[in-house]
């Protein structure tokens, strides 16, 4: 039986930085590490909303990332 442990989750922003020489919109990510991966996904998108409306940029799309370690019993 395999065994979860040590779950972390990330938060990540990716906003739009400018537009580089062909006019196409460069990005730049915005990280935010240690949140609670028992965070339901529509918390943690209402989070990632209030986080983007405080960012001087465009917010072009919010990411989770969560990674665990697994282990046999």
């Amino acid at each position: 039986m395999a065994i979860k442990k040590d779950q972390t989750s990330k938060m990540i922003l990716k906003v739009q930085t400018g537009v580089n020489a062909a006019g196409v919109a460069a990005y730049s990510q915005r990280t935010f590490a240690n949140i609670d991966p028992a965070l339901s996904d529509d918390d943690f998108l209402a989070i990632a909303k209030a986080l983007g409306s405080l960012q001087s940029q465009t917010v072009g799309s919010i990411h989770r990332q969560d990674a665990a370690s697994i282990l046999q019993a």
